[in-house]
């Protein structure tokens, strides 16, 4: 029994202390839909960094954060990313932000979620989708994934990809078929 007590206590201190507190973790889900691909970002900062993302966000340094800031630091963001769709830059349209409150923020202990979208247009074939996340206020982690919502007749296989080392960077190829 006091073995596993023990054991607990050495997970538990290691899931604690599994997000840096110097760094944002940066988190882009891309997925693939029929007629758009769809963003999550997730913006985790740690608590040693926090500050400095809340002044990006906070900029009347009230300590609130409104629907406004939010929106404009979103897309202070998603301009700093790229997405290229057969090799052609498309826009994001930002769709929404949750955004945690500004003490849960400061204290490391939040997930900011941005939630975009950009128009594709539909074609049987080989495609190709590309993502770079340039967003960097500070220290950062990067991870890019892709996943795959076929619907209305179109269905998708992913036929390779291609991470960067440093992880701000994301390249799949797909194959597109009509059912």
């Amino acid at each position: 029994m006091k073995k596993s007590a023990l054991t607990l206590l050495a997970l538990l201190l290691g899931l604690a202390q599994a997000h840096p507190v110097d760094e944002v973790v940066q988190g882009a889900y891309l997925t693939l839909a029929p007629g758009k691909v769809q963003l999550e970002l997730d913006l985790t900062p740690g608590t040693q960094v926090a500050a400095t993302v809340l002044s990006a966000i906070d900029t009347d340094t009230d300590g609130k954060i409104t629907g406004t800031e939010a929106r404009s630091y979103a897309k202070l963001v998603l301009r700093q990313s790229t997405l290229k769709l057969n090799g052609v830059v498309v826009s994001w349209t930002l769709d929404t932000v949750e955004m945690p409150p500004y003490s849960d923020l400061k204290t490391g202990n939040a997930v900011l979620k941005i939630y975009a979208l950009a128009k594709r247009a539909d074609a049987a074939g080989a495609q190709s989708l590309s993502y770079e996340n340039r967003y960097q206020p500070v220290k950062s982690q990067w991870i890019a994934n892709i996943f795959l919502l076929p619907a209305a007749g179109w269905q998708y296989g992913v036929t390779g990809q291609q991470h960067s080392n440093d992880g701000r960077q994301l390249t799949v190829k797909y194959q597109v078929t009509r059912s």
